[in-house]
């Protein structure tokens, strides 16, 4: 009998069978003999060289059936399997990329917006904000014909899902398929169940008008602008198209059966260029941060809002940043506590609906990755005092006097209201990253409140502190998971007090271990600050840092932000330039390449001045 089983988990194991575990996704758009600038097209002699350079380093074009059926267990995967998609349906599909295929045998998804497909010859296409000739796009008697030769097969890019639609009261436009509408004549926003309406109605109408033409319904839908949810994955799901495609680093599991990531092919790049990318799609560049406040961007006219943006935008530009850390609540005061949020939310008070508008630019206009930053705890509200933090004091349990008004991470309704914050800042607003704010601690007297001491009624006193690490950390995760549910892409970061690296004993005072960290989050944001710190020798403390890091563990340096302050708290006085800039060669002196400063937006020409 065990033989019997052993035999069934070799023929149905993947893993046992020596099948390949993972492949790769390429995304084209359109190919053109002469190259135009147009960063979305290749020409044609460079798709040849690369489509050449794959089979000669025997990478294997496949198609999503051999994807499911080694999924299944039928049959492996051939090993550097690649699966090669091309969006929009331009006439070129049929003119110069099928020629292409059918002379190197190479099978692809080729997506289509059905709506650009049933515009009439004599009318434009509506290709975004822009409008193209319908002769600039597939007939569906080509797409039928490629259809027949078995290398192609046609997924669903929405029918008419392929702009963008107003996010915002600023005006923003984005994705379609990922945004709630904002109606500005009525001063709201799509409900959750007008924004479902939309997209089912969308995915339907996509998939009978495809099936129509072709004989065939899509199991693929190729999501535009790579944007999309579990939201919408689950809509299409049941619209029949079990397969989401997106964009991303193009490196897919052969266990994720519902989501393809896709690397970009863009600007027509050279082979040498290409040939980088594909050997190096896992890889990310270090991290440069600016940790920005939204209050100092804030200000009752709108038009000072406007231009202190644009001074962050051009600041930001110049310095050459990648990721910024953005405030989505409003600390007028500075305690660290959340008087009130910068979007739209069902429980605090809206200073300006803003976070959106700010995240966007910063992405579209300054090509930066947007992490929010926002509490874990610390949100002032009117709320039931055992709901809260409490620490002994004199022998009883009172509520905490520490500088952060946190709610206890061990109340189940005081979870859901802070998750309920973090669902809606997903709902409204586009962003790459979360930032967990410095709230998440509890000291060596705390939780006392009543839910968290009925919790430790189970567990040896001498176990607390990891008990209350373990339930901050899964919280922080709960709220990741709800934010995915609307940005399934995000990254996630948590600030971390190095006096945690610096003073073993003091993950006691703060309920923070470096390990658990780098367990459960992206990066570990290390506020490297050796001022705020009282260091007599800033340059020894940082280097002493660096060094405690670097022996915690193997991926440390490379997932650690080192955050440096370049304002003095203790003087009200800004660090110099000069030694910033030394403190940042310091830390590539030591290989400790992620790394970045706050307040990102000090040396700006705000109409506050900085406290």
């Amino acid at each position: 009998m065990i033989k019997f089983y052993l035999l069934i988990l070799c023929l149905f194991s993947p893993a046992l069978f020596g099948m390949n575990q993972t492949f790769i996704s390429l995304c084209y758009h359109d190919v053109k003999d002469e190259w135009d600038d147009d960063p979305m097209t290749v020409d044609t002699n460079r798709l040849i060289n690369q489509f050449a350079w794959l089979r000669e380093h025997h990478y294997h074009p496949v198609s999503l059936q051999q994807i499911l059926d080694a999924q299944k267990g039928l049959k492996p995967l051939p090993e550097k399997a690649v699966l090669l998609t091309f969006d929009d349906g331009y006439r070129n599909f049929y003119h110069r990329i099928y020629p292409i295929l059918k002379q190197f045998n190479y099978p692809a998804i080729f997506s289509l917006v059905t709506s650009w497909m049933e515009t009439p010859t004599d009318q434009p296409v509506h290709y975004g904000n822009e409008l193209k000739s319908r002769n600039d796009f597939l007939t569906w008697q080509q797409v039928r014909e490629m259809m027949t030769s078995g290398l192609i097969e046609i997924a669903s890019h929405s029918h008419d899902l392929h702009h963008g639609i107003l996010a915002n009261v600023q005006g923003n436009t984005q994705p379609a398929a990922a945004t709630r509408q904002y109606f500005p004549n009525l001063q709201r926003y799509e409900t959750d169940e007008e924004y479902r309406h939309r997209i089912r109605l969308d995915l339907k109408k996509s998939s009978d008008i495809l099936l129509k033409r072709t004989g065939k319904r899509p199991r693929i839908i190729v999501w535009p602008y790579g944007d999309y949810s579990i939201e919408v994955i689950n809509l299409a799901k049941k619209a029949g198209m079990t397969i989401s495609i997106g964009l991303g680093t193009g490196i897919n599991p052969l266990s994720q059966n519902l989501h393809i990531q896709r690397h970009l092919i863009m600007d027509n790049p050279p082979l040498a260029d290409f040939v980088y990318d594909i050997r190096h799609l896992n890889e990310q560049e270090p991290i440069r941060v600016a940790h920005v406040d939204m209050d100092y961007i804030y200000d009752e006219n709108p038009k000072q809002i406007n231009a202190n943006l644009s001074r962050l935008l051009d600041r930001i530009k110049a310095m050459r940043i990648n990721t910024v850390y953005l405030q989505a609540f409003s600390d007028p005061d500075g305690d660290g506590n959340a008087d009130s949020l910068y979007f739209p939310n069902q429980h605090l008070p809206v200073r300006a609906d803003l976070f959106n508008r700010v995240a966007w630019q910063l992405r579209t206009r300054a090509g930066v990755s947007v992490y929010a930053w926002l509490p874990v705890l610390a949100f002032r509200a009117n709320l039931p005092q055992d709901w809260w933090v409490h620490e002994w004091k004199d022998g009883k349990a009172v509520p905490s006097h520490n500088n952060y008004h946190r709610l206890s991470p061990f109340h189940r309704q005081a979870r859901e209201f802070v998750a309920d914050i973090y669902r809606d800042l997903a709902r409204y607003s586009h962003f790459a990253g979360l930032l967990f704010h410095d709230d998440a601690l509890l000291t060596d007297f705390e939780d006392a409140s009543p839910a968290a001491l009925k919790q430790m009624e189970k567990i040896n006193p001498e176990d607390k502190t990891q008990f209350n690490i373990n339930a901050l950390t899964a919280f922080t995760d709960y709220l990741t998971q709800a934010v995915r549910y609307y940005r399934p892409e995000i990254k996630t970061a948590r600030n971390l007090y190095a006096n945690v690296i610096m003073q073993p004993e003091s993950k006691e005072w703060f309920a923070q271990s470096f390990e658990d960290f780098m367990a459960h989050y992206d990066y570990v944001a290390v506020m490297a600050m050796p001022y705020m710190e009282n260091a007599k020798n800033p340059k020894k403390w940082l280097t002493e840092l660096i060094d405690k890091i670097e022996k915690k563990h193997p991926e440390a340096l490379k997932r650690t932000v080192f955050e440096l302050q370049s304002v003095d708290w203790r003087v009200s006085k800004k660090i110099s330039g000069i030694e910033l800039k030394q403190q940042m060669t310091l830390l590539q002196q030591k290989n400790a390449l992620n790394y970045g400063y706050y307040p990102g937006q000090s040396g700006l020409n705000y109409t506050k001045n900085l406290e």
